[in-house]
């Protein structure tokens, strides 16, 4: 089956030079930003939503920039894969 992706826009208009993309895919969530504050931001949630006390979502930056969040049963198998390595 192949992937359905579908471009959405930023919540608000971006300013110049500032490009935020979201692509859905099946298993997950993807925002690509350039943006140094949303990178933050993003890296900030990773460790607020990848706490300990829930299996899920799952928020994961790679490569840089380019952030994916898993919910249901792929936050699990992508929880496990990543506590593999």
């Amino acid at each position: 089956m192949p992937r359905s992706r579908v471009e959405l826009g930023a919540a608000r208009e971006p300013g110049p030079g500032r490009a935020v993309r979201v692509r859905v895919g099946e298993e997950c969530l993807e925002f690509d930003t350039a943006s140094t504050r949303e990178v933050m931001l993003l890296r900030r949630w990773i460790g607020r939503v990848n706490g300990p006390m829930y299996s899920q979502p799952y928020l994961v930056e790679g490569p840089p920039g380019r952030f994916r969040l898993y919910v249901g049963r792929a936050a699990e198998r992508v929880r496990t894969a990543q506590g593999m390595r």
